[in-house]
């Protein structure tokens, strides 16, 4: 019988199966403020991060707050993911503005009750939901 080790649940509510690969990881790349403070592990970081772009990242908590955490990152590879989050963000307008001016004049005969009950939503979260929207300008 072997040992199953679990992490908390993802995002889409099952738990995640702990590899080696995830506990070198930890072992590796998270690290504490304190680890931070009282060593050089800062400056090799940085140092580590001078020459060439990386893409090792590593993850800094707070020990007296578990919600205090942060990334550590070579600031070129950091860009570059930004970059790559701009690019799915246009592309996702774009897609969303074609489908937009495609439909624009179909004619709408489902009743919004229908649709949340296809889609299974309740009135409640559709509620819930309009608290959180934000709005532009």
């Amino acid at each position: 019988m072997g040992a199953s080790l679990t992490m908390e649940q993802n995002h889409e509510g099952t738990k995640s199966p702990v590899t080696s690969d995830v506990l070198q990881f930890v072992q590796n790349h998270v690290l504490s403020v304190t680890d931070l403070v009282r060593t050089k592990k800062l400056s090799e970081i940085l140092d580590s991060y001078a020459d060439t772009v990386s893409d090792e990242i590593f993850v800094v908590q707070n020990g007296k707050n578990k919600n205090a955490k942060a990334v550590l990152s070579d600031l070129e590879y950091f860009q570059k993911l930004l970059k790559y989050q701009e690019i799915v963000e246009q592309a996702i307008d774009l897609h969303m503005l074609e489908v937009t001016l495609k439909r624009k004049n179909d004619v709408g005969d489902m009743s919004i009750s229908d649709v949340l009950e296809d889609e299974d939503i309740t009135w409640d979260e559709v509620i819930t939901c309009m608290d959180e929207i934000e709005l532009e300008d």
